[in-house]
């Protein structure tokens, strides 16, 4: 009995060959897989999550892209008009027009460096301080109602311009002839409401220069 029970001592039980194992690193072994496991799980999402802004921004890229060609390709088609199509010699009855939607009042060739016309004028003495110079439509000027009101496009014009008291006409003819696209004449006629008294005459002054736009000057 005694040799029987020695070896019963001696068999280790289920809990010591548990802590057995746990002390030969088991339990440690199966964590470090699952972290394994996770870490691939993170890397595998964290690369789905930059491929998909990589395609979404790539996506944008060739759309942007692919506007910009088609915005600045030209047609294979050959060109309705031909590169000369607004000179003089093609088209001499649009050559001068009254193509400069931002001023009052005002004319211009359709060339490459356009000639240049325009009109300016102020109002002295109704207000103290420095005359306001009307030549640009302005949005707080005051000035309005104004607008054409004949225009065939092509030969002749007349509009009218409301500023404060004073009522401005101003008119345009043409007449074709010579290389230039013909000949042109301005009128431009002022009239003082007739409820105010006393209004001193505006000065005026006609603008011509030749180049862009904003290069008018006073002639």
């Amino acid at each position: 009995m005694a040799r029987g029970e020695r070896r019963r001592r001696g068999a280790p039980a289920d809990g010591a060959r548990t802590a057995e194992r746990a002390a030969r690193g088991g339990p440690a072994r199966r964590d470090g897989r699952g972290g394994s496991a996770r870490g691939a799980v993170r890397g595998v999402a964290l690369a789905v999550l930059v491929l998909s802004l990589v395609l979404g921004l790539s996506g944008s890229w060739l759309l942007a892209w692919h506007r910009v060609r088609r915005a600045v390709t030209l047609h294979s088609a050959s060109p309705a008009l031909p590169p000369d199509s607004s000179s003089p010699s093609v088209a001499p009855d649009l050559f001068w027009g009254t193509y400069r939607p931002h001023v009052y009042f005002g004319m211009k060739t359709r060339s490459p460096q356009p000639l240049l016309t325009g009109l300016m004028w102020a109002q002295q003495g109704t207000t103290p301080g420095t005359p306001k110079l009307r030549h640009t439509c302005e949005q707080g000027d005051g000035v309005g109602p104004y607008g054409w009101e004949f225009h065939d496009g092509v030969s002749f014009g007349r509009q009218h311009i409301q500023d404060g008291a004073l009522r401005l006409t101003t008119e345009f003819v043409k007449r074709p002839g010579g290389q230039h696209g013909g000949d042109w004449s301005w009128r431009v006629t002022v009239e003082p409401q007739a409820s105010v008294q006393g209004i001193p005459p505006p000065s005026m002054a006609a603008t011509m220069s030749s180049g862009p736009p904003t290069q008018d000057s006073p002639c």
